[in-house]
């Protein structure tokens, strides 16, 4: 389907000829920017490029797919991309370097959150494009989401100084209500563990014609005075 918003792809194709491709569809304003980093393969995945192209006007995605078709002397299958995916710039951006916060937040740690880093200047774009201010704006942005807030409080920092530094106070507020509600659930499931494991351990010593009584210098076993046990 034809589209005019960003996408991206993972591409295999040589350095040379994808560079060569995205510069000519700039030239021919077909695309207003690029850009592309190279990855080494992991996870069983071979080495390839991550892309990210800026359309200036409606394309269709499959046409780009076969323009970045390239054969290979004595190879019968060419080289190409995955099919095109929308694309935001952050996210893309982030992803692209495996910023560890947003792996974090994203994939929640864990081996999907253990991936090779990269630097923001190894990002290849056209020389009109500012790929640092645009790094540093999705970086701002990350701090800003409610998993890092949420994660931030957690690790001790006041919501209000969080507000303060302007953070919103209804974003700030909604967490802290949240957390304080899995608190709770949390200590009364804790609570009615303890309680059961009690009651266990109290069956128990039932069995055995004895019973617990507390004094001044803590608890005791004495015998019990009542019914034993419904399996005593």
């Amino acid at each position: 389907m034809a589209t005019q918003k960003p996408i991206s792809t993972i591409s295999y194709n040589t350095l040379p000829f994808l560079k060569e491709k995205l510069d000519l569809w700039v030239t021919e304003h077909i695309i207003q920017s690029y850009m592309f980093i190279f990855h080494k393969g992991e996870d069983g995945d071979k080495d390839h490029f991550h892309v990210r192209i800026e359309p200036n006007k409606k394309l269709d995605p499959m046409d780009l797919s076969d323009k970045l078709l390239e054969y290979e002397h004595g190879k019968k299958k060419p080289l190409g991309c995955r099919p095109w995916r929308p694309s935001v710039e952050e996210d893309w951006l982030l992803y692209a370097v495996h910023d560890k916060d947003y792996l974090r937040i994203k994939y929640g740690g864990g081996e999907k959150g253990e991936k090779l880093p990269y630097q923001w200047s190894e990002i290849v774009a056209p020389e009109n494009y500012d790929v640092e201010v645009a790094f540093l704006r999705a970086r701002s942005k990350l701090e800003h989401t409610s998993a890092n807030l949420a994660t931030q409080i957690r690790q001790g920092t006041d919501a209000l100084n969080l507000i303060l530094n302007g953070e919103n106070v209804y974003t700030v507020n909604a967490i802290m209500r949240a957390m304080q509600h899995n608190d709770y659930e949390r200590l009364q499931a804790d609570f009615f563990a303890v309680t059961d494991k009690l009651q266990q351990l109290y069956d128990a010593i039932r069995k055995f014609g004895l019973d617990v009584k507390e004094d001044d210098n803590g608890f005791h076993l004495v015998e019990s005075s009542g019914t034993p046990g419904p399996e005593a």
